[in-house]
């Protein structure tokens, strides 16, 4: 894998640090469709008069990563948290699909057995079913 290079700023800060601590600051602003005030602060900050392309994308991945992680249910901070409740969600849907193939396995034997005598037991087993896919999509 190749090294990458850290851009620090004269501060010694990354660009995403910077971004990051604004929005852990001021976490309405993930919210927001524009970037125009991120911006104007960054070239008040900077003293500059245009924000370069790599500092822009820099600013709409970090948004873009940050937005994930709050819908997974993680901070904008360490990550230290990050492979706990992953893990606990992935384990929890894990188990919720291996039943989910099951009840399929079942409902596919009950029906090669005897689909008219069994269909109460096959409705049933969709039902079952149908409620294991709305737990997992929860």
């Amino acid at each position: 894998m190749a090294k990458t290079r850290t851009r620090r700023s004269k501060g010694g800060e990354t660009v995403s640090g910077y971004f990051r601590k604004i929005f852990a600051q001021h976490p309405e602003l993930l919210d927001s469709k524009s970037n125009q005030v991120l911006v104007e602060r960054w070239k008040a900050d900077h003293g500059a008069t245009a924000m370069p392309n790599p500092i822009r994308s820099n600013l709409a991945n970090l948004k873009s990563l940050l937005r994930k992680r709050r819908r997974l249910g993680l901070g904008i901070g360490e990550q230290s948290a990050a492979p706990a409740a992953v893990s606990t969600r992935s384990r929890a849907s894990n188990g919720l699909e291996t039943l989910e193939e099951q009840i399929d396995d079942c409902l596919t034997m009950a029906k090669n057995l005897d689909r008219t005598g069994l269909g109460e037991v096959i409705d049933l087993l969709r039902m079952a079913r149908n409620k294991v896919v709305w737990r997992i999509g929860e």
